[in-house]
C-alpha cells in the first residue's frame, strides 16, 4: 500500500531538521507520545494545557478501502496526578467494491470524545509507571464503514511503561477494554472488544529528543461471549520533540498472518494502520 510507505518516508526525510530542533533542550523524557499507536504513563503536570491533533488510518481491505479519523483534543493537568480532556472527532471514508460495505466517498463530523488519566505510580518513586484511563466517547457514524449510528464506548486502560536505560530505552504495556453501545435503524447493540498492546513495545532515543519505536499489537473482538475476531499488528514508529513545547510523531502498523490460522482477518480488521500525531503545550 502506498499510503503507510509515503508517510514513513516523509518522516524520514524531515528526520535532519526535527532532530537538530530536538537537540535544543535537553531534558526528562515524556513516555505518552515517544512509542507507536500504544502509549507511555506521562501525563504532565498540574496546569500543563495541551492541544493534542492525532489522524489515524486503517487501509487495505479487499477492493478499495480508506478510512481517516481525525481527532483535536484539549487536555488540562488539575493536578500532578489527574488529567481531563475533550475533543471532536472528524471522519474520511473512500470504499469502493469493499465486501459487505456500501461504496462511500465523504468527510463528516463524526463525534465528540473524551478522556480522564490518573497516574497511579509514578515511574521515577516506583517500579515501573501506571497511569489508569477512562476516555468516554459518542460517534454519529461507523468508524469503519462510514455508515450513520449512534455510538456510545466506555474504554477504559491501563499504561505502563518502565526506563530500563533512564532517559534512553523504554518499554510499553498498555491493556483497553472497550464497551460499547450501537444504535442502528432503531436497534440497539452491545460490544465488549478487548485490545492489548502489550508484546514488544519499545522505544530508543538514537538522538536527543528523538525516538524510534518497534511494537506488537494483538487486537481481539469479543461478541456475545465469542472470540469472533483477532488479529496480531506489528510496526515501527518515531517521534520527534520539536523544541520546548511541541512533539510530532508517526507510526505504521501491519497485520500479521495469525499464529493459529495463519491468516490475515480483514473482516474484522485492515491490513495496515496509519497514526500521526503532534502535541504542542499553550
Amino acid at each position: 500500500m502506498k499510503t503507510p510507505r509515503l508517510l514513513l518516508l516523509l518522516a524520514i526525510s524531515l528526520f535532519p531538521i526535527l532532530a537538530r530542533a530536538g537537540e535544543e533542550k535537553a531534558e526528562a523524557v515524556d513516555t505518552e507520545h515517544i512509542f507507536g499507536f500504544a502509549e507511555g504513563s506521562d501525563i504532565g503536570g498540574k496546569g500543563e494545557r495541551e492541544l493534542e491533533l492525532t489522524s489515524t488510518g486503517a487501509f487495505g481491505k479487499p477492493g478499495a478501502f480508506a478510512a481517516i479519523e481525525n481527532e483535536a483534543d484539549v487536555r488540562y493537568g488539575v493536578t500532578d496526578r489527574f488529567r481531563a480532556s475533550l475533543g471532536l472527532l472528524g471522519d474520511y471514508h473512500g470504499i469502493y467494491a469493499s465486501p459487505g460495505l456500501d461504496d462511500r466517498a465523504a468527510a463528516a463530523f463524526s463525534g465528540v470524545t473524551s478522556e480522564f488519566r490518573y497516574a497511579l505510580m509514578e515511574r521515577d518513586a516506583a517500579p515501573f509507571g501506571l497511569t489508569l484511563s477512562f476516555a468516554p466517547e459518542w460517534r454519529r457514524r461507523d468508524a469503519t464503514s462510514g455508515a450513520p449510528l449512534e455510538n456510545f464506548s466506555l474504554p477504559v486502560a491501563a499504561l505502563a511503561d518502565k526506563a530500563l536505560i533512564p532517559d534512553k530505552l523504554f518499554i510499553v504495556a498498555n491493556l483497553t477494554y472497550t464497551p460499547n453501545f450501537s444504535r442502528a435503524e432503531g436497534v440497539w447493540a452491545v460490544g465488549h472488544p478487548l485490545e492489548v498492546a502489550a508484546a514488544a513495545a519499545a522505544a530508543y532515543a538514537i538522538a536527543p529528543g528523538v525516538f524510534v519505536s518497534a511494537e506488537a499489537r494483538h487486537l481481539v473482538l469479543n461478541q456475545s461471549g465469542f472470540f469472533t475476531g483477532h488479529a496480531l499488528f506489528a510496526g515501527p514508529g518515531v517521534y520527534f520533540k520539536l523544541g520546548e513545547n511541541a512533539s510530532f510523531k508517526i507510526a505504521w502498523s501491519a497485520q500479521l498472518p495469525d499464529e493459529t490460522s495463519h491468516r490475515l482477518d480483514l473482516v474484522n480488521y485492515e491490513r495496515h494502520q496509519v497514526r500521526a500525531v503532534f502535541a504542542t503545550n499553550f
